[in-house]
């Protein structure tokens, strides 16, 4: 009689490879998540550079920087929309950018409710400009 032989992975061949992606999986997934969390941290810092640049170019092209205002959106301020022409989020709650300008020190923006994705300075970025 033939003898048939059977192909094919064993049980405890099986459980070793799920171990082993098991493994891996912990040890990649925190790494990945610091990855992306650098990302929207990058992202974010590159917008607020966007906004300050705005904020320069309405200075240069007017000779001051904008009035006193505070806690308004990016979308409000209609004389930035020359400079600027979306407005821009926050990459990790798509909240909008709010912004303070107030007496010779221009804390001229800031994010508010960045979630546990973005956790820098307790939940605020904010760029100051001293102007003379």
């Amino acid at each position: 009689m033939n003898r048939i032989e059977a192909k094919g992975f064993t049980l405890i061949e099986l459980m070793i490879v799920v171990v082993i992606i098991g493994i891996l999986a912990a040890i990649a997934i925190p790494k990945f998540e610091d990855v992306t969390n650098s990302a929207r941290y990058a992202a974010c810092r590159s917008n607020l550079r966007n906004i300050a640049g705005a904020l320069e170019f309405y200075a240069a092209e007017n000779g001051n920087y904008p009035g006193a205002f505070q806690g308004h959106k990016w979308r409000e301020l209609t004389y930035f929309s020359d400079y600027v022409q979306t407005e821009m989020r926050c990459p990790s709650t798509m909240a909008a950018y709010r912004f303070r300008i107030s007496g010779r020190n221009y804390q001229y923006f800031w994010v508010r409710g960045w979630n546990g994705a973005c956790k820098r300075n307790h939940g605020m970025y904010k760029r100051s400009v001293y102007v003379q």
